[in-house]
């Protein structure tokens, strides 16, 4: 058996059959770990917060919806990435800051396009060199920002946003690589 047929039969053999939902003693203590450090967050950035949080989990829920179930893979990443546009292009129209920061919002709209309408690698890598050079430049200037302003607050939210978008991303990549290798692995004759 070839570790393709291995890891399909394994998901296979959870499917139908009974499985021990209880929670596991580390999900229960990530799960406290996670909701004190999201309420620390957001003491201290408040609406900075909440406004990417509110507008990913609309585009969440409506991108839920909208999505064809063959689509709903891209739905998180999809979410995160929609919701900071929406929060970052509404403070770069309201503060008039338009100037460079177009190229941001645009490469950002255009990867995210380009990711609904053909979910795969090219969409992920344009989405993940966008998202990796602009924490690099948000991290410098978070760390140059005194702690307690605005900026630093805007920031630290800008940072934990590119960050999820880039977890959810190759989390995204992991999950179509293995959709493309299980349409491989059934397309070629059995070895047998």
């Amino acid at each position: 058996m070839n570790p393709s047929d291995f890891q399909r039969a394994r998901r296979a053999s959870t499917l139908g059959g009974e499985r021990d939902r209880s929670p596991t003693t580390t999900f229960k203590i990530s799960s406290v770990i996670g909701a004190a450090a999201g309420w620390v967050l957001g003491m201290y950035s408040g609406v900075f917060l909440l406004i990417p949080l509110i507008a990913t989990a609309a585009v969440f829920f409506v991108a839920w919806k909208l999505f064809p179930k063959d689509r709903r893979i891209i739905v998180p990443s999809f979410s995160v990435q929609t919701g900071h546009l929406i929060w970052f292009g509404g403070v770069v129209f309201i503060t008039g800051a338009v100037g460079l920061n177009m190229i941001d919002l645009l490469w950002l709209l255009g990867g995210l396009i380009w990711l609904a309408a053909r979910p795969g690698r090219g969409p992920i890598w344009m989405l993940g060199v966008y998202q990796s050079l602009s924490l690099g430049l948000n991290v410098y200037a978070l760390v140059n920002a005194t702690a307690g302003t605005t900026a630093h607050k805007a920031l630290l939210v800008n940072v934990i946003w590119r960050l999820l978008a880039l977890f959810l991303m190759g989390v995204l990549y992991v999950r179509l690589r293995r959709q493309e290798l299980d349409r491989l692995a059934v397309s070629l004759p059995s070895s047998n």
